[in-house]
């Protein structure tokens, strides 16, 4: 297991290997070839950006039972797209536009693809992975309801908080996952409850869509999830990843 952080120091993107409260500096960034340069930083001197710059971000809705709520179960992965616009990193806001009413959080492991992938089998999709990190797929339920399309419910500015870590190496389906809202826990879940799984995700994608390197697959989520308000806070927290937190504040336009 090797933990990947991207981060910024003095105004310069860098890519580290977090060993303790340090960052071995890389050249380059982890998902193509990169060295050890021997220069460290501390943790507590960087800024913690999202752990990579995708192309694009395929999310998977309806793929928790707990989060169905007596609806039927999808026969494939339902599948859409979250913009890159709305990504954001560990300790950035996420800021409400103000005509958004009834906006959850939504704790999930992401998936980050280390290769090309295309019409890959199940067996073998897993070589298609570099690693995962937390995702928070923050979601304006009145917007997700009544708009014909997801594109301003989950993409708005800001509603794709990821982080803090690319993690490798690590069972996707064996992982504890919790949200808390202010510090109060609103979900709990674990890996093994997708219906599913990571490597069926992957693909049925691959069938159609070409997954590239650095593309985030958000493998969704659990559960009833909880409201959040300005001047609140979201935590995400995965088992062998981290925690991924984030305040909360409101758009004046």
């Amino acid at each position: 297991m090797t933990v990947f952080a991207r981060y910024k120091l003095n105004d310069e993107v860098l890519h580290g290997i977090v060993v303790g409260e340090n960052i071995e500096r890389i050249s380059g960034t982890p998902l193509k070839h990169f060295d050890k340069t021997g220069q460290t930083d501390q943790l507590s001197q960087v800024k913690l950006l999202a752990p990579t710059s995708p192309g694009k971000i395929v999310a998977i809705g309806k793929n928790y039972i707990t989060h169905l709520h007596g609806r039927q179960a999808p026969s494939i992965p339902e599948a859409f797209y979250k913009t890159t616009t709305s990504l954001i990193g560990p300790g950035d806001s996420i800021v409400i536009p103000p005509d958004a009413d009834n906006v959850e959080e939504e704790a999930e492991l992401v998936v980050v693809i280390g290769k090309n992938c295309k019409n890959v089998s199940k067996e073998e999709s897993m070589d298609y992975v570099f690693g995962y990190t937390c995702g928070n797929d923050v979601s304006a339920r009145d917007w997700q309801r009544d708009d014909l399309q997801w594109w301003r419910a989950k993409s708005s500015d800001t509603f794709g908080p990821t982080g803090p870590y690319i993690v490798t190496d690590i069972d996707p389906q064996n992982l504890s996952i919790r949200g808390f809202v202010n510090g109060v826990q609103g979900q709990k879940c674990h890996t093994s409850e997708m219906i599913f799984t990571t490597a069926q995700a992957i693909s049925f994608i691959s069938r159609y869509v070409t997954l590239e390197c650095g593309d985030m697959i958000w493998t969704g989520t659990s559960g009833t999830t909880p409201p959040i308000n300005p001047g609140g806070d979201v935590t995400v927290e995965i088992q062998s990843i981290g925690r991924l937190h984030n305040p909360v504040g409101i758009s004046s336009y």
